[in-house]
């Protein structure tokens, strides 16, 4: 904990680098997001003016168009009572509305090709939206870019594709990537540059790879009171695991790369395995080049892309800063997140074939790295079926004594010390009853925190992807209020 209150930002990042300042090129990959872009490009041109020499990038993609078309297809096919957000997320509420209060004109109870199609194409394209926003005299001298993708690929391929644009971006600069909800603020990217200055003089260069950890919130916007408790019980939990994993295990992966044994196999087991995320990471321009940019062979991004880098010894550094990420707030959203985000599980076999195919890594090495992605993968499927074995062995008559206060012991290291650690971090002093709250939400996460594997993993095992659009979270809400 004490790591991410050291004063990094106290550091002149021009004088402790000896160079200028490395600037930021800020991407932000969209995809489905009408409603939310304004927000962002506002929020993002404001940083620009505080940052000199740092962009603005944001990828829009033809992608749009293919999936607008695929769902026009899908939905015709579609008997109106068939017609439902769980069947369809990539439709607002005022689309859904619309095609079930329309009229059937087809001879099977099937809507006509021609209503889906006019009710459909009534939304604009995001790509639209975004050109707009920059003709206005408030963002017309941002320096923000609008880049448009025409492929066939995912945000990877987006993100790839925007790189490939920055043509005066120099090797020592920096891709930032961000999602439309992102919000870093100008304390936070002074602080990483800080953090980015003091390796670059203990080292002689900057750091390859920065990784801006994320604490996860719900703003309580589920109708139902049991679902905001657990949907917060679910933040807490992935904050948790920023926490006491994914940081630690950021320094620890750093650190083994910096000081190798010379030994291949142990070096590989000190390293683990880099498991990056795909909002707030920093690569620098000359390594994304080297590595070939983002994977695009996958369907999400940001696990493979710490598999290239494990594979090629590009160490990872831990920013000693906190992102905001908003998280789900409906159950079944949560599901539907944790069901994405374990198919990056299941790519990485393919990852080592990849990273085979290009000659990165021995045998031993990509052994370490597909054990560790299967240990964490079975320790997340285990999460639900070992918390209720727990508060079974504790309410069942014939439970042993010792095994009862294991199981005891158990439920309060994974749900009540984490409420402990979390208020530590937290301003004022919640009582009694507001931590046995949170550690209650904690546990009713913990019973739904493999469903969403278990479902990918069924996917996998019966070829069953759904509709071939894009896994992302759908915000039926309104869009994010920003904090004057």
């Amino acid at each position: 904990m004490d790591y991410l209150t050291q004063p990094w930002s106290d550091i002149d990042p021009c004088d402790a680098a000896g160079d200028r300042r490395p600037a930021l090129h800020m991407v932000v990959p969209v995809l489905w997001e009408q409603a939310h872009v304004e927000a962002a490009l506002r929020w993002f041109a404001a940083l620009t003016t505080e940052l000199p020499g740092s962009t603005v990038t944001v990828v829009t993609t033809a992608r749009e168009e293919r999936e607008r078309q695929y769902l026009i297809d899908a939905v015709t096919r579609c008997r109106r009572r068939h017609i439902t957000a769980r069947r369809f997320p990539h439709l607002t509420a005022a689309e859904l509305r619309q095609l079930i209060e329309a009229d059937v004109t087809g001879p099977d109870g099937c809507l006509s090709g021609t209503v889906v199609r006019s009710v459909l194409s009534a939304r604009r394209l995001t790509c639209d939206v975004v050109a707009d926003l920059l003709r206005r005299p408030e963002l017309a001298d941002a320096a923000i870019r609008h880049v448009h993708y025409r492929g066939e690929g995912r945000k990877a391929a987006q993100v790839n594709y925007a790189v490939a644009q920055l043509h005066t971006a120099r090797d020592h600069d920096y891709i930032a990537l961000y999602d439309v909800d992102s919000r870093p603020d100008l304390a936070l990217l002074r602080r990483t540059l800080g953090y980015i200055a003091v390796h670059h003089r203990a080292d002689g260069q900057p750091p390859e790879v920065v990784q801006q950890s994320a604490r996860f919130e719900t703003s309580g916007a589920a109708d139902q009171a049991w679902q905001r408790h657990l949907c917060s019980g679910a933040a807490r939990l992935q904050t948790l695991w920023t926490l006491r994993r994914e940081i630690p295990s950021f320094r620890r992966y750093a650190a083994a790369v910096r000081r190798p044994t010379g030994l291949t196999a142990l070096d590989a087991a000190r390293r683990g395995l880099a498991q990056t995320v795909g909002h707030g990471v920093l690569v620098r321009v000359d390594v994304h080049r080297r590595i070939g940019g983002l994977p695009e062979y996958t369907i999400l991004d940001d696990l493979p892309f710490g598999y290239q880098l494990t594979t090629a010894n590009i160490p990872v550094h831990s920013a000693p800063v906190m992102l905001v990420a908003p998280a789900p707030e409906r159950v079944e959203d949560l599901i539907a997140t944790h069901r994405r985000w374990f198919r990056s599980y299941l790519d990485y076999p393919a990852c080592a074939r990849a990273a085979r195919r290009a000659g990165r890594g021995t045998p031993s090495e990509h052994a370490i790295a597909v054990g560790v992605a299967g240990y964490r993968a079975v320790a997340w499927l285990l999460a639900t079926p070992a918390t209720a074995a727990c508060a079974v062995a504790i309410v069942r008559r014939t439970t042993t004594p010792p095994a009862r206060i294991l199981a005891a012991a158990a439920l309060w290291l994974g749900c009540v010390a984490p409420v402990r650690i979390l208020a530590a971090q937290q301003a004022g002093r919640a009582g009694p009853a507001t931590h046995a709250l949170d550690a209650a939400e904690i546990f009713a996460a913990y019973l739904v925190q493999s469903l969403g594997p278990v479902a990918a993993i069924v996917d996998a095992a019966t070829s069953a992807t759904g509709l071939p659009l894009s896994p992302k979270t759908h915000r039926r809400g309104p869009a994010r209020k920003e904090q004057k």
